[in-house]
């Protein structure tokens, strides 16, 4: 079983199993429909059926499925049909062998490359690659070109405040499966959004990017493959609260006692440190949630109480520090800040790996074999995965129709 990184222009691919993450039809050539797909690793590429193959390609590849593909080829790509850095698509069809998988986390379900303000503005209008942006939306507008076509602008924060001019064009705003703007909440609301596969251009003498036929708009929630860098307290990195009001409590003599409640039978654990994570492309720092923190000390806290309060008080417990450097999926919410205009970025679920041995796909049965010709049984996805995936942004949405609803997600490059 190969992997995208090891494909080559002009050569015979291995089979390859993938997640299709996004699908569109050109608006001009219409005889083209293309997909982004996602490895194992983090690695996109872009797939193509075209021409004769295109209606078999889209009856057989859904969007947030699984497959093992076999018998196609790598062709170089124009400049023109670029999305992605890589030089060359895959090429799929009628002879193609597509058999469909079972759903895995070790896949990720959708990919994102996110640029910085000033990475989308230094390479001007000639990037290596069509970048995605996230932010908070400050501005959503109808406007008009000055020769009368409709367009749809839209004005992001990201989380240094910095202010990104975003034009949909009638390719994007009219589709809903990349934008339905009925359901994304308009400012004063604090709504987050990512768009992807932005187009630079001169606009009145001034760089704007615009949407490209591959943009899709996303909001809501994130789920991401991050390392965690560092973590960062001051005093101490825990704290115990009352259980009934959640208010600091402190030990007296040797028993905890809150003025309030007195006497307080089973304090709870809590913490007070924040975490630096990052990928490839970014480091950030992010607020973890309760419920994270309870799966980084792998138990539930008020059972840990006794054996940290005398022992650990400015020195991480092994359980969770055990956890830095190592790459972790990751369920990321922004919101506004109370202060200003900033997001925040806080984690509020993590997974942590179980030490058993579990397959990464669940042991449903196979469905049958979608192809043309015979095919040799595929084994399954190894759970075993490389660390050198980019910013991920997987969804838990199903429905490709909706990719701006109201999906749970819970930060590739």
């Amino acid at each position: 079983m190969t992997s995208i990184s090891k494909l080559k222009c002009d050569g015979i691919g291995s089979p390859i199993e993938l997640r299709i993450v996004c699908k569109w039809k050109h608006d001009v050539r219409r005889y083209e429909t293309w997909f982004i797909r996602v490895d194992r690793f983090g690695d996109a590429i872009q797939i193509l059926g075209q021409r004769t193959n295109q209606s078999y390609i889209e009856s057989v590849l859904n969007v947030s499925e699984c497959y093992t593909i076999s018998k196609y080829s790598c062709p170089k790509l124009h400049k023109y049909q670029k999305v992605l850095e890589n030089d060359f698509y895959i090429d799929v069809g009628l002879s193609s062998i597509i058999k469909p998988l079972p759903n895995t986390i070790t896949i990720p379900a959708t990919w994102f490359r996110f640029a910085s303000k000033s990475q989308l503005t230094e390479p001007g209008e000639h990037p290596p690659y069509d970048p995605d942006f996230v932010g908070m939306l400050s501005k959503i507008r109808d406007s008009t070109k000055h020769v009368g076509q409709p367009y749809v602008l839209l004005i992001l924060t990201d989380d240094r405040g910095n202010e990104v001019l975003i034009n949909l064009w009638k390719e994007c705003f009219t589709n809903p499966r990349k934008f339905n703007r009925s359901l994304i909440t308009p400012p004063p609301a604090m709504t987050v959004v990512a768009v992807t596969n932005l187009k630079p251009s001169l606009f009145g003498g001034t760089l704007r990017h615009g949407s490209s036929h591959a943009t899709h708009v996303y909001d809501k929630m994130f789920l991401v493959k991050e390392s965690i860098a560092d973590i960062v307290f001051q005093d101490k990195w825990y704290q115990m609260i009352c259980p009934t009001c959640r208010d600091p409590i402190f030990k007296r003599g040797t028993q905890w006692y809150y003025s309030a409640h007195s006497k307080i039978e089973k304090p709870i654990l809590t913490h007070k440190f924040h975490v630096t994570i990052s990928d490839p492309t970014a480091t950030m720092s992010a607020v973890i949630s309760e419920t994270s923190f309870r799966k980084l000390i792998n138990s539930d806290s008020e059972h840990t109480v006794d054996d940290i309060i005398a022992l650990h008080r400015k020195t991480l417990l092994v359980m969770i520090s055990q956890h830095k450097g190592k790459q972790r999926t990751m369920s990321i919410q922004m919101l506004k800040t109370s202060t200003d205009d900033n997001v925040r970025f806080i984690i509020i679920d993590i997974e942590i790996p179980v030490t058993s041995q579990q397959s990464a796909i669940s042991a449903t049965p196979s469905q049958p074999l979608i192809t043309r010709s015979a095919v040799e049984h595929c084994p399954p996805l190894s759970d075993t995965t490389k660390g050198h995936t980019a910013r991920t942004l997987t969804f838990t949405a199903n429905d490709e129709s909706a990719p701006s609803g109201d999906v749970k997600r819970t930060l590739k490059k």
